[in-house]
C-alpha cells in the first residue's frame, strides 16, 4: 500500500543541509530558502465585514411568516431598507458581499408579507363585524318580538 504524498509547503532540503526546499504537492521544486530566512509575507486577509442590519431585516420579515404579525413583517421590511441603504455605502468602499440581496429579500417578504397579514385582519374584521349584525337581526321563533 502506497503512503500518501505529503501537501505542499516549505520542507527541509534532502540534498542541502539547513535549507528549505519547496514540495509542490507532487515534485520538488528548484525554490529553495536557508532554514533561518523568514517565509515570505502572506497577502493581507481583508477584514470581514457584514451587513447586520440586511440580515437582522430579513430574518425579522422571516419571522412574520412564522408567526403571522403584521409588526414582524414590517418592522423587518422598515430594517431592511436600513439595510439596503447601508449596502450601497458599502459598495462604495469596494466590499464585494455587501448584503445588497438579503436587504432586497426582506423588504420584499417583508412588505409583501404584511400586507397579506394586514388584508386577513381587515377581512377577519368585517367577518366578525357582519357576523354581529347577522346575529342581532335574526329572530328565533317562540322568542319575544323586540
Amino acid at each position: 500500500m502506497a503512503q500518501p504524498l505529503p501537501i505542499a509547503g516549505w520542507y527541509p532540503d534532502p540534498e542541502i543541509p539547513g535549507h528549505d526546499r519547496l514540495w509542490d504537492g507532487s515534485t520538488w521544486t528548484d525554490n529553495r530558502r536557508g532554514a533561518n530566512d523568514a517565509p515570505p509575507p502572506a497577502a493581507p486577509i481583508a477584514p470581514t465585514v457584514r451587513n447586520n442590519l440586511a440580515v437582522i431585516g430579513f430574518f425579522l420579515s422571516l419571522s412574520g411568516l412564522l408567526l403571522p404579525f403584521v409588526v414582524n413583517s414590517i418592522a423587518g421590511g422598515i430594517v431592511s431598507i436600513i439595510g439596503l441603504r447601508h449596502s450601497k455605502n458599502m459598495a462604495g468602499t469596494g466590499v464585494f458581499s455587501n448584503g445588497r440581496g438579503i436587504s432586497i429579500a426582506g423588504i420584499l417578504i417583508g412588505f409583501i408579507w404584511g400586507a397579506i397579514c394586514l388584508l386577513g385582519l381587515a377581512a377577519f374584521i368585517a367577518f366578525e363585524v357582519w357576523i354581529f349584525n347577522v346575529s342581532t337581526n335574526v329572530q328565533f321563533p317562540d322568542s319575544p318580538v323586540i
